[in-house]
């Protein structure tokens, strides 16, 4: 294993760059919280026939594969798998946090978080290939960062001229400080264990893969995540006092300040459709680095600080049951061309 892990990290950046003369356009089909109950599953089926109508070159589902007021039985994660499977593309997944985080809930079957997250790695995450039918292979945290591999969800996939990388990030505060749940105490909260590695690994895979676009002069970097960094950047709703997005955030605007290409970041939860540059120098961020976090307001208008380089794209989702075709082309400084595709029969 050691040895393929060397391999791996000396072909990386040769890899890529074999590819680099070798530049075309292509489409990449983006979508997420979904399907929200049983009468949204229909729905969801016909998204996926018009995704196949379409023939991307892959799909992503950004999480939340349920509703956060349905059940977390074993039964969901084989009904989960059997959607995927209907893609005749490839499909990269990032987890959500109903598919977990809220299974404590008593309206979700009162489930240890711990134990259903373990479930959605089994299930989905437990060989290098992506899901879909026409799967493809992809580079696990642990096969660069040997010391994260109990992170299997975390993954990258590079196609020239863009490097996609999936990071595990949730709403619901991104697991930290989950002390109430339904204004209950929550049974199951670790102090924060499970939050501290796993935010780790997130920060050290984000650095991965800018490093990654970087070795390998990519024009753009998707990230493909849950969680809305922006306007849930601070929640109170399940007793926390501190941003589970601070570090995250701090590591993000960092790189992608330095980044020389574009950066898109592919997210869900919130449930609201639109394509739009919302970082600046210091939003989203706390108004004191220091004690309880209060969170600076959304700009109202253009600060003149927006990091111009970064586009959020926050895909339809619950009764939107609809999807993000991304042109991607090999062009400098027009690399994501993001457009909302409508699923006629479910207007």
């Amino acid at each position: 294993m050691k040895k393929h892990r060397l391999l791996l990290a000396l072909c990386l950046p040769l890899c890529l760059a074999a590819q680099v003369t070798v530049r075309y356009s292509y489409d990449v089909a983006l979508f997420g919280d979904m399907p929200y109950g049983t009468a949204r599953e229909a729905p969801y089926q016909r998204l996926i026939d018009d995704v196949n109508a379409y023939h991307p070159l892959i799909g992503v589902h950004v999480g939340d594969t349920k509703s956060g007021s349905t059940r977390c039985d074993d039964s969901h994660y084989m009904q989960t798998a059997a959607f995927f499977n209907n893609f005749f593309w490839p499909v990269i997944y990032s987890v959500g946090d109903n598919e977990w985080t809220d299974c404590m809930r008593a309206n979700n079957g009162g489930y240890d978080p711990l134990g259903r997250l373990a479930m959605v790695r089994k299930s989905f995450f437990s060989t290098n290939q992506s899901l879909g039918r026409a799967a493809v292979d992809l580079i696990r945290q642990g096969d660069l960062q040997p010391e994260y591999a109990r992170y299997p969800e975390n993954a990258m996939w590079m196609r020239d001229p863009v490097v996609f990388l999936s990071v595990h990030t949730v709403g619901s505060n991104n697991n930290l400080e989950y002390k109430t749940a339904q204004g209950a105490a929550n049974p199951f909260y670790d102090n924060d264990v499970e939050f501290k590695g796993r935010n780790a690994a997130d920060i050290a895979w984000l650095h991965a893969g800018f490093k990654a676009a970087r070795d390998n002069r990519a024009l753009g970097l998707m990230i493909l995540t849950q969680a809305n960094m922006f306007e849930s950047f601070m929640t109170t709703g399940t007793g926390s006092t501190h941003s589970g997005f601070a570090d995250f955030i701090t590591a993000l605007r960092d790189e992608t300040k330095k980044f020389d290409g574009e950066v898109a970041m592919v997210s869900g939860d919130s449930h609201y459709m639109r394509i739009d540059k919302p970082m600046t120098q210091t939003y989203p961020g706390c108004q004191s680095a220091t004690g309880e976090c209060k969170a600076i307001a959304t700009p109202t208008e253009s600060p003149g600080d927006r990091i111009l380089n970064f586009t959020r794209v926050e895909v339809p989702g619950d009764g939107d049951v609809h999807w993000v075709l991304c042109h991607i082309a090999p062009v400098r400084g027009r690399v994501f061309g993001c457009e909302f595709k409508l699923v006629d029969a479910n207007r």
